[in-house]
């Protein structure tokens, strides 16, 4: 079954536009461990190493992913880009970093897959550095699969430089249960690396519901899955924008990122924002996201992130994340802007959230009405 799986997946990946994947395995656990994996079966090639360069993104998992295979990370901040509002990697401190203790790092953590304002690392650029300096170059694409815009950096990275290993969610991509995560590679040998350090045996799960989902979706399924995302993305970003101007927000312009998409909340106030989120999740819209300024750190182990959740330590007006995966359904995106526009009084997003305010109750049968008039 797992070789079945293997394969399945192998040309699921190939299928989905990284035609130059040679090597595929399914592993009985999620992204971040997935990740810690690939790092720890690398130690050995190179056992004076102990840092990880990481670009950084806010997802703790991918974090901790460097801190549980005992490695240190050295985090290296994004920059504002000077054409749009996309946050970028910043591959000449890389550069710098690197030119200084290449002996000491053993890889690079890239991620291809983030909620705007982040755009997906620049892969490419990255891969030339690390075959400059002969170091493993890791990608975390999560969810990167379903974007084609990921895919061909992918393929252009493997061209143009280095890509050992990249990691991709099973439950983002193939539409089964959390629990599982695929780890491909452009040569098949460090697929098989990674796979003889995984340490005893583990549940079949993930292999079994990845072979029944494709043999139920087939080829065609899964193409029409990647084609009607693309589809919902441009029909969300349409709405979204549209529903900004009535209310005089922005919708953030990051031309890279074809998955998040974000829209200012600069007239809610700040110490508000967070309760906007809390109005929709009480409207049913559950996928939506707040990330609001902030000064407070977030601490990881020994490490203090601020404004943590933004990807940036830079401050900002505040905004709300909407992304659209291969499991999004039309319905839902369409509840999201009719429960935006029955609620709206003003056009204002401070209006909106008082209206939606008034009327917000608890889901559940005892439908307790919450104290979200405090937006007012």
């Amino acid at each position: 079954m797992a070789q079945i799986a293997n394969e399945f997946v192998l040309q699921l990946i190939r299928l989905m536009g990284v035609t130059s994947t040679k090597g595929a395995l399914i592993v009985p656990m999620a992204t971040g461990m997935t990740l810690s994996l690939c790092l720890s079966s690398w130690r050995t090639t190179k056992p004076s190493a102990k840092y990880i360069i990481w670009s950084r993104i806010d997802q703790k998992s991918c974090f901790k992913s460097i801190l549980c295979g005992s490695y240190e990370p050295i985090i290296v901040e994004l920059v504002k880009d000077k054409n749009s509002d996309a946050l970028r990697t910043n591959v000449e401190a890389m550069r710098s970093i690197i030119r200084g203790r290449a002996d000491q790092i053993l890889a690079v953590l890239t991620t291809t897959s983030c909620f705007a304002p982040r755009a997906p690392d620049d892969v490419v650029e990255v891969a030339k550095l690390c075959e400059e300096f002969g170091i493993f170059h890791l990608v975390n694409n999560a969810y990167g699969l379903q974007s084609r815009r990921v895919v061909r950096l992918l393929e252009q990275a493997k061209t143009e430089g280095r890509i050992d290993a990249f990691v991709q969610s099973t439950d983002k991509n193939f539409l089964i249960p959390v629990g599982g995560a695929v780890v491909a590679s452009f040569e098949k040998a460090n697929v098989d690396r990674i796979a003889q350090f995984y340490a005893g045996r583990a549940t079949s799960i993930p292999s079994s519901d990845l072979v029944i989902t494709c043999l139920e979706l087939g080829r065609s399924g899964w193409r029409d899955l990647i084609l009607g995302r693309e589809d919902l993305f441009d029909v969300t970003k349409k709405k979204l924008q549209e529903f900004a101007e009535e209310i005089g927000e922005d919708v953030l312009e990051v031309p890279d990122n074809k998955i998040s998409l974000a829209m200012t909340l600069k007239t809610i106030p700040a110490e508000k924002q967070t309760l906007f989120g809390s109005v929709l999740f009480a409207r049913a819209i559950t996928g939506a996201r707040v990330v609001a300024s902030t000064i407070h750190k977030k601490a990881i182990e020994d490490y203090d992130f601020v404004n943590f959740g933004s990807h940036t330590s830079e401050q900002h007006v505040g905004y709300l994340n909407i992304a659209c995966g291969i499991d999004s359904m039309q319905k839902p995106k369409t509840l999201v802007y009719t429960v935006y526009r029955l609620e709206m009084g003003p056009n204002d997003a401070q209006s909106l959230c008082s209206a939606m305010a008034r009327q917000a109750t608890c889901l559940c049968p005892c439908r307790r009405a919450y104290p979200l008039e405090l937006l007012v």
